[in-house]
């Protein structure tokens, strides 16, 4: 596309369909493409090197880690983050780190000015820890990936900066509601996430065109069915069925759920200060490519020992959550580990990625919240106040720890519904986020992120 598309007067969705096609559907090859990257690394360096297997759902067995050859685990973390952090700082230093954040800033201050380079150095930086055991999610890599695609398209393009910062943050906005299944997230997401006050309703049309056309794409890529293998026909125990299958009601449900909030928030909040100041020391003493490789090794040998004490530290940590959403599994899992659950995936976060590895922080927040809830059920359900079944709990627990610490607590809430295909979720969840807010108060996981949008009128 060359010339100029759009004239700056004109901003109609009509005039931009065709780009948000575009930007939708390379945002879902490439998030179809990191998925596929991560499995093969996750296989052949993780599994083939160590013998250990991440956890994939209630189905798996036993939650608790376990390698043939166990002491390889910490080694191979600690060398894919290496290579990771190296080929970064070598090709595009812009690609390392979480990505969001960068993707964040590059539509505000950049939006013309993203590398083409970016989305392929970070899918193989990104594959390259989380895919060798580091602690670290896929939707961050994704973000900043398709944000740089809307920026490329930008120029090509011949948009304005005002227009390329709608392609930057609806690229950004596709690519996380693809690798989540969750479009209709996703496009939230793109007007939430921008500050930490308020939001940008104007590109939710763009955003959420480009984020169906992303998930079309990388379902047919993928596969369709949610990210969270909880079956929609069965719907959320202890919300849609209530007391036929143990739930709770009234005044016990509001104080159950505003409880797993609460705390959730809480978890947030350590969450962001914890990355935040592990990283800014980090990044201040590792400035060149052999002291951040160094910091990187070290943080994937840490990640590595931790993940084979606790389930879910290594890679994504995803497949843990339908586990902890599973009443059996759950049970049976020992007291310690529960409890040890959202402190271990808070560690080893902060150290695959706050020491130099490349991969994002929005997921793990969400195994984060997920432990609190599913350790706030363990509490509750004894006592009768939890339904018997813990999902609500677990998903409660996930939105409302990561939607204030990204100040996106809507995009956050309908993502987590849209993760286990049921909007049952809805109601008890804004509960949950309502508490956390008020714990989490101003703080973030995106420094990026300017207070409000500009004034009406303002420049």
């Amino acid at each position: 596309m060359k010339g100029r598309w759009l004239p700056d007067a004109d901003n109609s969705l009509v005039r931009w369909l065709p780009l948000c096609v575009v930007v939708g559907s390379v945002a879902g090859l490439g998030a179809a493409g990191l998925h596929g990257l991560l499995d093969v690394c996750t296989r052949h360096l993780l599994t083939g090197a160590s013998g250990f297997r991440p956890v994939a759902g209630a189905a798996s067995g036993s939650v608790m880690p376990s390698a043939s050859r166990p002491w390889a685990v910490p080694l191979v973390a600690a060398a894919g983050a290496a290579c990771a952090a190296g080929l970064a700082k070598w090709l595009a230093p812009e690609a390392g780190g979480h990505g969001t954040d960068a993707a964040i800033h590059a539509a505000h201050h950049d939006p013309l000015g993203m590398r083409a380079r970016v989305p392929a150095v970070k899918a193989v930086a990104s594959a390259l820890t989380i895919g060798t055991g580091g602690s670290a999610g896929t939707e961050g890599p994704a973000a900043q990936m398709s944000a740089a695609v809307g920026s490329v398209v930008a120029r090509r393009a011949g948009l304005s900066p005002d227009q390329a910062r709608t392609a930057v943050v609806v690229g950004l906005g596709s690519g996380v509601g693809a690798i989540f299944r969750a479009p209709l997230g996703g496009a939230l997401l793109a007007a939430e996430m921008l500050y930490r006050r308020g939001a940008d309703l104007r590109v939710l049309p763009q955003a959420l065109v480009s984020a169906v056309f992303a998930q079309l794409v990388f379902g047919m890529c993928v596969g369709s069915g949610t990210l969270i293998g909880v079956d929609p026909l069965l719907g959320v125990h202890g919300v849609r069925h209530g007391s036929d299958s143990g739930g709770i009601g009234g005044v016990g449900a509001v104080v159950a759920l505003a409880v797993v909030g609460v705390a959730a928030g809480a978890a947030g909040r350590l969450y962001a200060a914890c990355f935040c100041g592990v990283h800014d020391r980090v990044a201040a003493w590792a400035r060149s490519a052999p002291r951040l490789m160094l910091t990187a090794a070290t943080g994937g040998l840490l990640a590595g020992a931790l993940g084979l004490l606790i389930p879910g530290v290594l890679g994504t940590g995803y497949g843990l959550l339908p586990a902890l959403m599973d009443h059996d599994v759950l049970a049976g899992v020992p007291w310690w580990v529960v409890l040890a659950i959202p402190a271990a995936k808070l560690c080893a976060t902060s150290v695959s990625v706050g020491f130099g590895g490349s991969g994002g922080v929005f997921g793990p927040g969400l195994v984060i919240g997920g432990g609190v809830g599913a350790l706030a059920w363990r509490v509750a359900e004894p006592l009768g106040m939890a339904p018997h079944d813990p999902t609500v709990f677990v998903v409660v627990g996930m939105a409302a720890c990561l939607g204030p610490i990204v100040r996106a607590p809507i995009a956050v809430l309908v993502m987590a519904a849209e993760t286990i295909g049921d909007a049952g979720i809805l109601g008890p969840g804004i509960v949950g986020v309502l508490a956390a807010a008020a714990v989490v108060g101003d703080a973030t996981l995106y420094r990026s992120q300017p207070v409000g949008p500009p004034a009406a009128g303002a420049d």
